[in-house]
């Protein structure tokens, strides 16, 4: 059997549309990662104090140091 001849194909989807979604999706560019201030390393994009997870745990670690110190200093 053979299949007809047709005149041309349909799209799925018309033009206009695939050029919106083209458009739209040239202006998505990944942001550049932020930078740490202690040490450079990348940092989380949504990280409000600007350090990355290393330093972050440090910070942490530091703070619990200081508050086991001070009961003991009274």
């Amino acid at each position: 059997m053979r299949r007809k001849t047709g005149t041309g194909y349909s799209q799925a989807v018309p033009k206009e549309l695939l050029d919106h979604a083209r458009r739209s999706l040239e202006g998505d560019r990944p942001r550049k990662a932020a930078k740490c201030v202690v040490c450079g390393s990348e940092c989380s994009p949504t990280s409000t104090e600007s350090l990355c997870w290393v330093c972050r745990r440090l910070k942490i670690s530091a703070w619990r140091e200081i508050e086991q110190q001070i009961p003991a200093q009274e």
